[in-house]
């Protein structure tokens, strides 16, 4: 059994008018394209790690075509909520209509054999670097690394949420697991793996990796990108800039 992770997945089989080949040419036909590369790499014993952004639905009985293909595919899946999934109201409605193989962290945990899932979809801020890492080739499809709230103050008070939302699903995690693995969609810490709010929790509750989305624009090639630091791995899994192969945590 192997612990896989892929973001952003974006998915609009149930609405018209959201076709993510406007934003490049690499996600031109991109379910396809996550259909055979997570079929090439996870088995049925797997577990893969969605970190938010799953559908562009804006109700649940349109998320349910997404989330049916997201079945189909290979292996136990698990996700958090990302900033777009406006169709994710209730937790329990969600869990009502979803799928078998699908499960959702929200203010808890998930266990899967040996491994406990822990998860929050944390938000904008200006605590984290990221000079360098925009890719600016094309102005159609680059988009902020962060998409600002005008407020500084509201954004503030969202994030502040977040973190205690994210604390309350670190406490859940099991203490009998081997490992214990966060998902955020906004990345929890810069590029510099300068500590952090977030990165601190991690640490607090013993997370051995962190996985997250969110950003399309970062530049590809960049060495390296992400790392470890104080015990925890850190993991950016954003569909386009991994190609749509999902990427191997444990």
């Amino acid at each position: 059994m192997s612990v896989f992770a892929i973001a952003d997945l974006h998915l609009s089989f149930g609405v018209s008018g959201k076709n993510m080949d406007v934003f490049g040419e690499i996600w031109r036909d991109h379910p396809k394209k996550i259909e055979e590369k997570w079929t090439r790499v996870i088995g049925p014993d797997d577990l893969v790690l969605i970190p938010g952004d799953i559908s562009w639905a804006k109700h649940l009985t349109e998320a349910l075509p997404d989330l049916v293909f997201i079945d189909s595919l290979p292996g136990t899946k698990v996700m958090i909520k990302g900033n777009h999934d406006y169709w994710w109201s209730a937790i329990s409605k969600v869990k009502e209509i979803a799928p078998e193989s699908l499960h959702f962290v929200q203010n808890d945990s998930f266990d899967f054999n040996d491994i406990s899932v822990a998860g929050s979809r944390l938000w904008d801020t200006d605590e984290y670097n990221f000079d360098g890492c925009i890719d600016y080739h094309d102005n159609k499809t680059v988009r902020p690394l962060m998409e600002k709230n005008e407020d500084p103050v509201e954004r503030e008070k969202i994030f502040t949420r977040e973190l205690q939302r994210l604390e309350m699903s670190l406490k859940a995690l099991s203490l009998s697991a081997k490992h214990r693995i966060c998902m955020t969609h906004y990345p929890p810490v810069g590029i510099d793996l300068k500590d952090s709010r977030a990165s601190k929790l991690l640490e607090k509750y013993g997370v051995e990796a962190c996985v997250f989305g969110h950003v399309h624009s970062m530049k590809k090639g960049l060495n390296p990108f992400y790392g470890e630091k104080n015990g925890v791995r850190y993991h950016f899994a954003c569909a386009d800039f991994i190609d749509f192969n999902p990427i191997k945590i444990i």
